[in-house]
């Protein structure tokens, strides 16, 4: 008699295969709503949009202790005179202040780094300290642990004229989608030959009534993706 009410009270086959069901719903709805993907790149856009916010600042200490920014002391052209003229560039340029040339000491500011472990102008002024160069941001030449042959990982630094504010801005690709969005005040770049050579403000046309970006940008490349800057 204890045996049969033991056997009454468990579980049948069927039921076991319902809970299983249930839980197996209930896991794939709470990933779906964890993302742990879109969340690894919410966290990584948070570590690049602080190094940002650091080279940044970088800069313009050191503007206020020299007068002039590392493009200006590494433009061999005389171009770049006075604080008031535009300038655009990336982390893997001498003229960002990053990385540097071991070989000549003036350079256009264009210029690729020779080397990713050769000290930059903010580096080698302490404004920014050595291990800024393991961040991957400079890895331009094969050999560096970092490299990234698409450039997506570099940073994107953008002073601009006199007339425009003489504001500096420091930009990358963000990799979430919750950063890709018109809420995040992203830039679209100016491309000439399939190279960035410029970011202005993204239009409002350039995105989706649910504000999500148009298909032209497929953050494949730097130059169909959107940029994240600061301030």
């Amino acid at each position: 008699m204890k045996k049969r009410k033991i056997f009454e009270a468990g579980f049948t086959l069927v039921e076991l295969l319902i809970v299983i069901a249930l839980i197996a719903i209930l896991s794939v709805a709470v990933l779906a709503t964890i993302n742990p993907i879109e969340q690894s790149n919410k966290a990584k856009d948070s570590t690049v949009q602080n190094d940002a916010a650091e080279v940044m600042n970088a800069l313009e200490r050191y503007y206020t202790v020299k007068n002039t920014y590392p493009w200006m002391d590494s433009d061999d052209s005389a171009t770049i005179a006075t604080y008031d003229v535009e300038w655009f560039g990336d982390s893997q340029m001498v003229g960002a202040g990053l990385c540097g040339d071991s070989v000549n000491s003036i350079i256009a500011p264009t210029a690729g780094c020779t080397t990713y472990s050769t000290r930059g102008a903010l580096i080698s002024t302490d404004e920014l300290k050595d291990s800024f160069l393991a961040k991957g941001y400079t890895s331009s030449v094969n050999g560096d642990p970092n490299f990234n042959a698409s450039g997506m990982n570099k940073l994107w630094i953008m002073k601009k004229a006199a007339n425009e504010g003489n504001s500096v801005y420091v930009c990358f690709i963000p990799k979430a989608k919750s950063n890709r969005t018109r809420n995040s005040n992203l830039y679209q770049p100016t491309v000439a030959g399939d190279v960035v050579t410029d970011l202005t403000l993204a239009a409002t046309n350039q995105f989706l009534a649910d504000g999500s970006p148009i298909a032209d940008w497929t953050f494949a490349t730097p130059d169909t993706s959107l940029f994240k800057c600061v301030p």
